[in-house]
């Protein structure tokens, strides 16, 4: 994560105008998103069931709608990644803005209230399959009512790098992680 942000990695016009009406300062680096490897594999079996219905030709009803469903589904899926791809987290100055699609969330660094890390440890049997971190951070909202909360995990290039740059520019600590040297 560390380093500038390439010249490709520049936000789009309303992202920029977000910051600008925050008043988020200049933009200094994006931090990509990842593709879920998770749906990857579901569509790719979905796939290739879809393909088994198509080459031996679905028998009833019931075959030709696993191939409209499954084609559905990876298509949704794959428009959901296209989007989530073309976003990211974009850091400014003053706070910071993470876009994928339609959505978009602005938090300046003072309205940081709160940052929450969750280790979740998978296991095969007993033996360790692996890890996943998600962080949460809690703002005040700049409309009036309850606080609000953003969520980010490793679909973030650099999951513990960014908490621990959120924590440095908010001057909040991280709290709960099971293992502090995870950042």
């Amino acid at each position: 994560m560390a380093g500038p942000s390439k010249p490709t990695d520049t936000p789009s016009s309303r992202v920029l105008a977000r910051a600008a009406r925050e008043n988020f300062g200049e933009f200094e680096q994006r931090v990509h998103r990842r593709p879920g490897l998770g749906g990857a594999a579901a569509c790719l079996v979905i796939l290739v069931v879809v393909m088994n219905f198509l080459i031996n030709g679905p028998e009833n009803v019931w075959g030709s709608g696993v191939v409209v469903a499954g084609l559905l589904i990876t298509l949704t899926w794959g428009y959901v990644w296209f989007q989530r791809m073309r976003g990211g987290l974009y850091l400014f100055s003053k706070g910071f803005i993470d876009a994928a699609g339609r959505r978009m969330i602005s938090v300046a660094w003072p309205d940081i209230r709160s940052i929450r890390g969750d280790m979740t440890q998978f296991a095969i049997g007993s033996l360790p399959a692996g890890s996943a971190f998600a962080y949460e951070v809690a703002f005040t909202a700049r409309t009036p009512g309850p606080e609000a909360v953003w969520r980010f995990n490793t679909t973030y290039d650099g999951v513990h790098d960014l908490a621990g740059l959120i924590s440095r520019r908010s001057g909040v600590p991280v709290t709960e992680l099971t293992d502090p040297h995870q950042l």
